[in-house]
């Protein structure tokens, strides 16, 4: 497809599909009192605005080219050719101190089998500080030398792993072991949909630490039959040591990806190591 037409087949065809779903309700009036149990409303007022929006946005670009609207490129892979939209910005990041998230971690008597809240700070009162001065410990001795060589290693998918045996998804120090990568192994991923319920993803938003610059990636759909393409980009981007951050996409974006690959029959599994900010988030937000 040429790059230079900008899609109004395809916008009326998108239209068209979201109109038959109904995946929120409008609050007349913006009156909370007509509002139902649904799981997702929106103000009469807000849902205006937002389509006097989009009618000016479209008004704006009649008549213009894909290029003209976006600056991006066509870019190919071994399932045909995508648009992608690449932007870039100056990012002044440094790289955690992996001793001193070693040593917190350490600090963590938890971590070791058979200690729970309670007991780990009556083993501090005693003077065991580390889960490596449990190591000669006559009842917690075998599991704390069992921690401590994971704690010891090289593997920082191991250590998450180990933390969020013992913690939950939001426990800080589940997001603790983040600082064990290196920047440049994250991949910040998010995603926009027709809609729910295996609907075709129209926009892929990647975002990677490069050098000093963050390098985001948007892949935006020209034509439904570019899902493919899109698809293998971006799993060409995760490979299998990239490290997701995403918001709610354990619950979302991850699961739909391989919803989607699995659509087309292709490999579907995502295993990579995966920190979803909404559950860190939601915890700060309690405390």
């Amino acid at each position: 497809m040429e790059s230079g037409q900008l899609f109004p087949a395809i916008s009326r065809e998108w239209r068209s599909r979201v109109s038959e779903s109904h995946e929120y309700t409008i609050i007349r009036n913006d009156s909370v009192f007509r509002s139902s149990f649904h799981t997702s409303s929106v103000p009469e007022s807000q849902f205006d605005a937002a389509r006097g929006q989009l009618a000016a946005w479209c008004a704006a670009c009649e008549g213009s080219t894909l290029p003209d609207v976006f600056t991006g490129h066509e870019c190919e892979t071994y399932e045909g050719p995508c648009y992608c939209i690449t932007s870039r910005e100056p990012l002044a990041l440094q790289e955690t101190a992996r001793m001193a998230v070693r040593d917190a971690l350490l600090a963590d008597l938890t971590l070791v089998h058979g200690i729970g809240i309670r007991k780990a700070r009556d083993l501090k009162q005693r003077g065991y500080a580390t889960v490596r001065d449990l190591t000669m410990h006559r009842k917690f001795g075998k599991a704390a030398r069992e921690t401590l060589a994971i704690l010891s290693g090289t593997d920082p998918g191991a250590i998450e792993r180990l933390v969020s045996r013992w913690h939950s998804p939001s426990h800080p120090a589940a997001f603790l072991t983040s600082g064990l990568y290196p920047c440049r192994d994250f991949l910040f991923i998010d995603l926009e949909t027709l809609g729910f319920f295996s609907r075709p993803i129209i926009l892929f938003g990647l975002a990677e630490v490069r050098g000093q610059e963050l390098v985001v990636s948007q892949y935006l759909l020209r034509d439904i039959g570019e899902e493919l393409p899109a698809l293998s980009a971006v799993f060409e981007h995760l490979g299998d040591d990239r490290v997701i951050v995403s918001y709610n996409g354990k619950a979302f974006d991850v699961p739909y990806l391989a919803g989607r690959s699995a659509f087309y029959g292709r490999p579907a599994a995502i295993a990579n190591p995966h920190y979803d900010l909404l559950h860190f988030s939601r915890r700060r937000w309690r405390d």
